[in-house]
């Protein structure tokens, strides 16, 4: 019985719940930069589009689950690539963009 109870929280994150629109922030220091995330799955594949509150759109490449419920996935920019690896815990998230720059903290919340 006990290992019956234990086997959903090995289970892991899936896709089912990745796909959905997200919200995220990021505190740059001196701006806070917000918009939303939309996953899909397409030909078979986590795929992925940013749309900032400023009207921009960018598609995401490498769109993958990871071990420990994490989620990564990369930004291409004018200037550099954004590394990104958020940890979801139901309806939330948090987690680092890496960038030629530094890191900076995101979060957000999945919409309903």
């Amino acid at each position: 019985m006990v290992l019956a109870l234990s086997l959903p929280a090995l289970a892991g994150l899936k896709e089912k719940q990745v796909i959905g629109t997200w919200t995220y922030s990021v505190d740059t220091g001196s701006e806070m930069l917000t918009g939303n995330l939309e996953f899909k799955k397409s030909e078979g594949a986590l795929t992925g589009e940013v749309h900032t509150d400023q009207g921009e759109f960018i598609m995401m490449e490498k769109v993958e689950i990871r071990d420990n419920n994490v989620l990564y996935f990369e930004v291409p920019t004018d200037y550099d690539i954004l590394k990104i690896s958020v940890t979801i815990d139901k309806k939330s998230y948090t987690g680092t963009i890496a960038s030629s720059q530094g890191d900076l903290a995101v979060s957000g919340v999945k919409k309903e």
